[in-house]
């Protein structure tokens, strides 16, 4: 059945807006296709590096958004969504059924509403993104089809070996996860397919964040561990030559569970959408992968091609 309207709301629960003329482009994206959107005022509004007039505003915004609207999308990441984990009504958005989407600070969200109701989420390029003029048209077919789609497969090369498994695939940003790490926002997934990807970090907090997810127990319950992006890695004179290889060398040579590199998710223009808290087969043959998902939104709008 083909609904001649979708609601979804843009919003922005973390970081402050700057560049609005992205957010809005990202609104006639899906205007154009056949959405009907609303933009939020704590997207126009502001206080420190916050989005909304106050951490209690951007909550309210946020809750209410998710009450009127079937996707609410993250205007953009930066920091901020933490601060509103312990107010949110995850209950009340679990039972109107509604897809949040974002990435990068929204990982907050995204693994938190894994652990506490067990339901999927979209880690996605945010409207900001989306609406960059520099976006890849890769980002934004692949969203939209992901949106309408009940079974969705990515393709990406990989350097590593022909290997299968099956798993709940959950992740998001590095330093996000860790940061969660110890809270009851944390899923306790085992034999799942983790991704993972961060930016502007020096290879050595990359390195000793998945060393603290592996020394927690996390990495090694998992059936694969999925690399992103990893952008814009700094370096500093004390390195010496070591970089982003010899950490993920470092941490791989510490578990059984397979690290498989390749796929186009993160802090670039080229990103995927990826459902967290999916049923995932993951195909690696002949240095290809395919990543196939379950259970995505499978929102059916009018212009929007099955």
């Amino acid at each position: 059945m083909v609904k001649q309207m979708v609601k979804v709301g843009i919003n922005a629960p973390s970081g402050n807006v700057i560049y609005f003329k992205s957010v809005e482009r990202a609104a006639e994206l899906f205007r154009e296709r056949g959405w009907d959107v609303t933009i939020g005022e704590d997207v126009y509004t502001s206080f420190g590096r916050f989005g909304g007039s106050s951490d209690s505003a951007r909550l309210n915004d946020f809750q209410q958004a998710c009450s009127d609207n079937e996707l609410v999308l993250c205007a953009r990441g930066g920091y901020g969504f933490s601060r509103l984990l312990p107010n949110l009504d995850f209950n009340k958005i679990k039972s109107n059924g509604t897809w949040v989407a974002g990435f990068s600070d929204i990982t907050f969200f995204t693994t938190a509403y894994l652990a506490l109701t067990g339901r999927k989420s979209l880690q996605a390029p945010t409207a900001s993104v989306l609406g960059d003029l520099k976006c890849d048209p890769y980002t934004i077919q692949t969203f939209f089809e992901v949106l309408a789609a009940e079974e969705y497969k990515f393709f990406f090369p990989t350097p590593f070996p022909d290997f299968q498994t099956t798993g709940l695939l959950w992740g998001g940003n590095l330093t996000v996860l860790c940061s969660m790490l110890g809270t009851k926002y944390f899923p306790k997934v085992e034999g799942g397919i983790l991704f993972v990807e961060d930016i502007a970090e020096p290879a050595y907090k990359i390195e000793r964040d998945l060393n603290h997810l592996l020394q927690a127990g996390v990495i090694d319950n998992q059936k694969a561990v999925v690399l992103g992006d990893f952008s814009k890695i700094k370096s500093s004179e004390h390195d010496f030559g070591y970089g982003l290889e010899d950490a993920l060398s470092f941490i791989a040579g510490r578990t059984k569970t397979p690290f498989i590199s390749g796929l186009p998710f993160g802090h670039e223009m080229k990103t995927a959408t990826l459902v967290v808290g999916s049923e995932a087969h993951l195909n690696v043959q002949s240095n290809m992968a395919e990543l196939t998902m379950k259970g995505c939104p499978n929102f059916r709008v009018a212009g929007v091609p099955k």
